[in-house]
């Protein structure tokens, strides 16, 4: 009889330990799925704060060469995030220019990208967020003028990025247009 309670015992500890298991495995894969769509929204945010100040500009070509900038700027080029790692934005725009130059190969013609937006989410919003977020502008693909830092097809791309914990981080591509009806938004797609 001893031997049957002892065995029982040690059945239902197992399952007990396994329910356990299953729920910390699941209450993590929740916190991780928010925690990425909510980056996924400062991405967008970001997108959408840089699109805004690009269409108010009075020329594409000075956001383009850098005489028109944003106004979300922190003024450090190396922000501490606040899980308290260090980012170095002068880094993270050359890596993003050299992957540009590999993947476009269209020579003179090739996007330069240029740092644009970057301010922690909180600071713009006024919220929680514990997000920071980077946007970069270029001339986009399609262009054949042979100058990357003169707009003359009316299209422009915005790269935004927000920043989290662990390296954590979401990126998305917008291409907004400059046409006789208005600007606008042509594309959106997440980078992966």
């Amino acid at each position: 009889m001893v031997l049957v309670v002892f065995i029982t015992t040690m059945v239902l500890s197992a399952v007990g330990l396994g329910l356990v298991t299953v729920t910390n495995t699941e209450a993590t894969i929740a916190a991780n799925y928010r925690e990425t769509n909510a980056m996924l929204s400062a991405a967008d945010a970001a997108a959408d704060l840089a699109s805004a100040e690009v269409i108010r500009a009075s020329s594409w070509n000075d956001v383009l060469n850098g005489v028109t900038r944003s106004t979300f700027q922190d003024g450090t080029l190396t922000p501490r995030l606040s899980s308290g790692e260090m980012v170095n934005l002068t880094t993270m725009t050359a890596a993003l220019q050299a992957a540009s130059d590999a993947d476009a190969n269209q020579g003179l013609n090739n996007p330069r990208w240029r740092l644009f937006l970057y301010q922690p989410l909180a600071s713009i919003t006024r919220s929680a967020s514990t997000e920071y977020v980077v946007a970069w502008v270029a001339d986009d693909v399609a262009e054949t003028d042979n100058d990357p830092m003169t707009d003359g097809n009316g299209l422009l791309v915005i790269r935004a990025q927000a920043l989290g914990r662990q390296g954590l981080q979401r990126t998305i591509d917008v291409t907004i247009a400059r046409e006789d009806l208005g600007i606008g938004i042509t594309s959106w797609r997440e980078v992966r």
